[in-house]
């Protein structure tokens, strides 16, 4: 399965992270994990993506070239592209809620955290 993974630039709940991610992998087997960089998860993401031997994907925002519509950009790209089968969305801000509206617009699955409390 090619999962998204997204949250807001800010957040950095590494231990809820990993849960959410281990909960998930529990019931389906992640082939694709993708993300966006964060700079508190990234790391995290791609270490756990590893140790269960998952591909990934990374799309860092482009603040140089796009400013501040450099996560809007980057999210709707990265939708698009990655062609996720589910999006597992954690706490964020207006640009995670609209990566998660796209998504569901898109008829793409979507979690959000708070289904996993």
């Amino acid at each position: 399965m090619r999962v998204l993974i997204c949250a807001g630039r800010h957040y950095a709940d590494v231990q809820l992270c990993r849960r959410v991610l281990d909960a998930f992998q529990r019931l389906h087997e992640v082939q694709v994990l993708i993300h966006g960089g964060n700079q508190f998860l990234g790391a995290e993401i791609e270490d756990w993506g590893r140790e269960i031997g998952a591909d990934i994907v990374r799309y860092p925002a482009n603040w140089q070239l796009h400013g501040k519509l450099a996560e809007r950009l980057r999210n709707a790209f990265m939708l698009r592209d990655s062609r996720p089968d589910l999006v597992i969305a954690l706490p964020g801000g207006d640009d995670t809620e609209e990566l998660v509206a796209l998504a569901r617009a898109a008829g793409i699955q979507t979690l959000s955290v708070s289904d996993w409390q």
